[in-house]
């Protein structure tokens, strides 16, 4: 029988799932290089604007792919298969790890260097509420993006499973993040994301499936 296109590919990906996995540790001690090297031209007060623009470029990114990670969970939870989404599943870790480098990088760029060399006043809390909000959406991630290993997941057990899905508040704090400085294109995306991941849910809990037992007669139904 042959196989469907979405099937060609996906067993593809799984097939070479160490190639590119390998691909993407090369591309992540390269863009720590490259990253190095942003943090030095914007030690030069003359290129700060280029390289702001730089890392709002990376904070964009970040909400793009987070968006594509949390695609499978949405789909799934709404009884949708779209077998090339498995892909994402497959090499979820290592997009969710991405996700917290595209957005320590937008910090990187945008807030830390400017302040150690001295080009921005250093103030904690920030004097503005969308970035004390980024910074804790950001804590979230990181605190995803160190656990995100299999010894982790083994050590922290059914807490590691509530940890992740701290997920869905950084989604939020992310809608208002954007959101305050500006409605755009980035602000609708990221609310369609929690607006969908909320919906699903809802779905998902409604529709679920009861439990039941039938004994001498009687039926009982339970929710799991």
């Amino acid at each position: 029988m042959e196989k469907d296109l979405q099937t060609v590919i996906f067993t593809w990906f799984a097939k070479n799932s160490r190639l590119i996995i390998s691909i993407f540790h090369f591309a992540f001690y390269t863009g720590l290089a490259i990253l190095v090297g942003f943090a030095y031209l914007e030690m030069q007060d003359k290129y700060f604007a280029s390289i702001y623009e730089i890392g709002k470029f990376f904070g964009q990114s970040a909400l793009v792919l987070l968006g594509v990670v949390a695609l499978p969970g949405i789909l799934g939870r709404f009884r949708i298969e779209i077998k090339v989404t498995r892909i994402i599943t497959l090499f979820r870790r290592q997009l969710g790890i991405t996700v917290f480098l595209l957005a320590f990088a937008h910090y990187f760029l945008i807030k830390l260097v400017p302040t150690i060399s001295g080009i921005i006043e250093f103030k904690i809390p920030y004097p503005a509420l969308f970035e004390n909000l980024g910074a804790i959406a950001l804590s979230i991630l990181f605190l995803m993006f160190i656990t995100s290993n299999n010894a982790s997941k083994k050590t922290l057990g059914k807490w590691w499973t509530y940890l992740h899905r701290f997920i869905y508040v950084a989604i939020w704090i992310l809608v208002l993040h954007v959101g305050l400085q500006k409605i755009s294109i980035w602000t609708l995306g990221i609310f369609t994301v929690g607006a969908l991941e909320v919906t699903s849910w809802v779905y998902y809990f409604l529709n679920k499936p009861a439990a039941n037992t039938t004994s001498g007669g009687n039926s009982s139904t339970g929710q799991n």
